[in-house]
């Protein structure tokens, strides 16, 4: 499965990467994310609660960043070992000025799931990636610009 999106975030690039490597506000940020902890210099572990149609399935993320060119640019590459699912994936993330005050952040999302979860419940899975990625996004840009908002006010 592929995803294009291209979000616009309320803050200057600086920021918008400041946003993007920030754990307690990718932790908000991520639909369904129970815990989200840095292992080791630019690599992951999420325990996630993800709901598919009337269920919710657990999984371990192993996410591991690569290809960095601050602030423009960089790779994640993310999998989960949890029993019955095998998926493994990435984004590439852009980041580039728009306007004064924003950001576009475009992504290049691939994924595979396997497993059983993944060839019974291939469209839905497609579906929910979708919702969480714009979910992600929105929050994202909330998140980031609370933030910035918050440092001018304490440095007025």
């Amino acid at each position: 499965m592929r995803l294009s999106e291209r979000h616009v975030l309320p803050v200057p690039p600086d920021e918008a990467w400041a946003a993007l490597n920030d754990v307690g506000l990718l932790h908000q940020a991520l639909p369904g994310c129970e815990t989200l902890l840095e292992i080791a210099p630019d690599e992951f572990v999420a325990e996630m609660a993800v709901a598919f149609g009337g269920a919710t399935s657990r999984f371990t993320v192993y996410v591991r960043r690569h290809d960095i060119e601050a602030p423009r640019r960089c790779t994640l590459h993310f999998e989960t070992r949890t029993a019955g699912v095998d998926g493994s994936g990435s984004a590439a993330l852009r980041l580039a000025p728009e306007g004064l005050e924003a950001t576009a952040l475009q992504a290049a999302i691939e994924v595979g799931v396997g497993g059983v979860l993944g060839v019974l419940a291939a469209p839905l899975i497609e579906l929910t990636a979708q919702e969480m990625a714009r979910q992600f996004f929105g929050a994202l840009g909330r998140l980031a610009g609370s933030r910035l908002a918050r440092a001018r006010a304490s440095a007025a």
